[in-house]
């Protein structure tokens, strides 16, 4: 059982701005410098804690999110604002602020057409 993921940034308060608006999220805490300056923000999603680290960039190849039926519409609204990369029947990838890999999946079952984007 995965209990969270690391990606370092150089800039950790875009960067969360950014996952924050990802339908599920949901801030759980900053963390700091002494100096005040955000050392770390980790988000919640579902199970799995992201954590967003001050640092050298890294990330996994793709972090991919599961699609929940229930929060559909607001994936819809979260996918017109943003570029697809590219695509297969079942997910859909894209890219966060600093170009790490992201996704939406709806595997097993293909992508319902009401999600398709033009």
């Amino acid at each position: 059982m995965i209990h969270h993921i690391a990606i370092g940034t150089t800039h950790p308060s875009h960067l969360a701005a950014f996952y924050l608006k990802v339908p599920g999220s949901k801030l759980i805490k900053e963390h700091f410098y002494e100096s005040g300056s955000i050392r770390s923000v980790w988000i919640q999603f579902g199970s799995i804690l992201l954590m967003l680290e001050d640092g050298k960039r890294e990330s996994p190849k793709n972090l991919v999110f599961a699609l929940g039926i229930s929060k559909e519409a607001e994936w819809r609204e979260f996918l017109a604002s943003i570029t697809i990369v590219s695509r297969t029947d079942f997910t859909m990838y894209f890219q966060d602020p600093d170009g790490n890999g992201l996704g939406v999946s709806t595997y097993p079952e293909k992508f319902p057409p009401s999600l398709e984007m033009s």
